[in-house]
């Protein structure tokens, strides 16, 4: 069965999975779905989405696990579920990226490693990404567990003749 043929159906079983746990969390909000063709997408919207969202997203983290598991019963099975609410994870890849190169200039100019907090693997990749074709810099995760974080390394300067 390809994946195409599956995504109507996991799409409404993912948009009421996500209907059932907020209404269950006591927050009222409206829930749409659409799928481009390899992901499901689920985005609530609502008064009370700052509750969906959580602290730097870590409620919809959570949400969007819980309803992966509850449309695939084992992980990788079928179309992955992103959710999100009110657009949050579009304005917090921009804030990122725009992060990652305010301490890329500051690696460079300073000529030091730049820590930045620790961070999710989502969020982790958004800066990996935004940099990886930096001239001036380098990433590197670091750290373990919650407290796993990227750090910003100034590239060496090239030797003359080199």
């Amino acid at each position: 069965m390809s994946i195409t043929s599956v995504l109507p159906e996991k799409r409404e079983a993912a948009a009421k999975a996500l209907r059932e746990i907020l209404e269950r969390m006591g927050i009222e909000a409206e829930v749409s779905a659409f799928d481009d063709g390899e992901r499901i997408f689920l985005d609530a919207h609502g008064a009370e989405s700052g509750l969906i969202i959580g602290k730097k997203g870590a409620t919809l983290d959570a949400l969007q696990y819980v309803v992966n598991r509850i449309v695939s019963k084992k992980p990788n099975d079928g179309p992955g579920v992103v959710v999100d609410a009110e657009g949050y994870r579009g304005r917090r890849e921009d804030s990122l990226a725009d992060l990652a190169r305010r301490l890329a200039e500051k690696a460079v100019k300073t000529g030091r490693p730049v820590p930045v907090e620790p961070m999710s693997p989502a969020d982790r990749r958004i800066v990996h990404v935004t940099l990886v074709d930096h001239p001036g810099v380098t990433t590197e995760s670091d750290g373990e567990g919650l407290f796993r974080r990227v750090v910003i390394y100034p590239k060496a300067p090239a030797s003359p003749g080199a």
